[in-house]
């Protein structure tokens, strides 16, 4: 659904921008050919963002032998036992021991203390680092990794909304009747 939000409004900005400044009744200004550069370096920019949060590295501590093992004994037994896990709390690792911070009882995995903030999200049904929160739009994990492209998607749809305004206010005082006034 995110790339969808993000492709649309990309688009309804461009259509607008290059409508009211390449029109057949526009007026060629330096001003509207900013705006026209700046609204594709925007969306493009909108875009990139937006595929590196959909496809890159969201900081899912992925299950590795060295992730997985050793099996707590209270979850070994309780998995031979084939009861459930539900009313465990995650158990924390060895005294002293980086690598195993805590192991997630969810996931089945261990979370190095060397990690950051780890958080195991409930939608996503895994453990992730740097967790900030999860994007019911984008349906991802926005964590340390896809932050900076988090913010960028959102900055670009803003600067882009900006963009296109400025250059119909623009297209309207240079060409008064394009403004609507019925004149």
């Amino acid at each position: 659904m995110g790339i969808c939000v993000v492709g649309v409004l990309c688009a309804i900005l461009v259509a607008v921008t290059q409508g009211v400044t390449n029109g057949p009744d526009a007026e060629a200004t330096q001003l509207g050919q900013i705006a026209v550069i700046l609204i594709w370096a925007e969306a493009s920019i909108a875009i990139l963002s937006t595929l590196y949060l959909l496809f890159g590295d969201a900081g899912v501590i992925k299950r590795t032998e060295e992730s997985c093992y050793p099996i707590p004994s209270e979850v070994e037994q309780r998995i031979r036992a084939l009861q459930s896990l539900d009313s465990l709390k995650n158990i924390p690792g060895p005294q002293g021991d980086i690598r195993h911070g805590s192991y997630c009882v969810r996931c089945l995995v261990w979370r190095s203390k060397d990690a950051g903030k780890v958080h195991h999200c409930n939608v996503c049904q895994r453990c992730v680092t740097g967790f900030d929160h999860h994007c019911g739009v984008f349906g991802r994990c926005i964590v340390r990794n896809n932050m900076p492209c988090f913010l960028a998607t959102i900055g670009m749809m803003f600067a882009g909304m900006i963009t296109a305004m400025l250059a119909v206010m623009s297209s309207t005082a240079v060409n008064p009747q394009q403004g609507g006034g019925g004149g």
